[in-house]
């Protein structure tokens, strides 16, 4: 599976300059079909998670609510079909193994709902929570919840930062996550007061800087792991950093 199947139109880009969104959405929702599928089911074997023809579905369904929302909202900055598959769906199912069923998530700057909503498809036995300080983009998720019928998942909107002085989240969780949200250090202040003692901290990244992982590595109360690994087809480049404190919360 290549991306020529994906290759749009030079009269969507003018389409958009000129303020035609609705004409960009139509053009761009063609593109979510049976070969956008088959992208995100090969892709996603690349880090041994099989998806069923139901689970398929549901992602074309987020990915063709994304795009309709897109039209009138800034929910994101990709809309290309290929793109949107490897970059927001086969990077959020890259690190659903490591996630054991049952766990209670949250993910913050969710955005367009990523990662936590392919998440949950995948893994339904999930519990999340997604955060993101825009209240058109969880109104965005909480609207694609609805429509897929799913329970055990919800959108606030909030800022990050805050959510661990409420009692309702503090040291509830046994992953905190966030697919390249802020700085690694930031990220860490934000995800210690959500975890539960034997918690984790799960930092999506693209390359990661020598210096922004070193800012956190100096700390004695946590430890720090990093996993490389590379997206399918176009081979980009991503870090997984796991986070946990050294001797739980007091």
């Amino acid at each position: 599976m290549n991306r020529i199947f994906y290759k749009q139109q030079q009269k969507n880009t003018q389409q958009k300059k000129n303020g035609q969104s609705k004409g960009v959405a139509i053009s761009n929702l063609s593109g979510f079909d049976k070969k956008w599928q088959q992208t995100v089911a090969s892709g996603s074997l690349t880090f041994g998670v099989k998806l069923s023809s139901k689970q398929l579905d549901l992602l074309t369904c987020h990915a063709r609510e994304l795009i309709r929302w897109n039209s009138r909202f800034n929910i994101t900055a990709i809309v290309d079909p290929f793109e949107v598959a490897l970059k927001h769906f086969i990077d959020s199912i890259a690190i659903a193994p490591s996630i054991p069923d049952g766990s209670k998530v949250i993910d913050l700057g969710s955005g367009g709902g990523f990662p936590g909503m392919p998440l949950k498809v995948v893994n339904p036995s999930l519990e999340i929570v997604m955060a993101d300080a825009s209240r058109k983009k969880v109104s965005f998720i909480n609207d694609l919840i609805r429509r897929v019928g799913a329970s055990g998942v919800k959108a606030i909107h909030c800022r990050a930062e805050e959510l661990g002085s409420e009692q309702e989240y503090s040291h509830q969780f046994d992953f905190v996550i966030s697919r390249a949200f802020t700085a690694l250090d930031r990220f860490t202040e934000m995800g210690l007061p959500l975890i539960k003692k034997t918690g984790t901290i799960l930092a999506m990244k693209g390359d990661l800087r020598p210096d922004e992982l070193t800012q956190i590595t100096i700390r004695k109360d946590i430890t720090t792991e990093t996993y490389d690994y590379t997206l399918p087809f176009e081979q980009h480049r991503r870090c997984l950093v796991t986070i946990k404190t050294l001797n739980g919360h007091d």
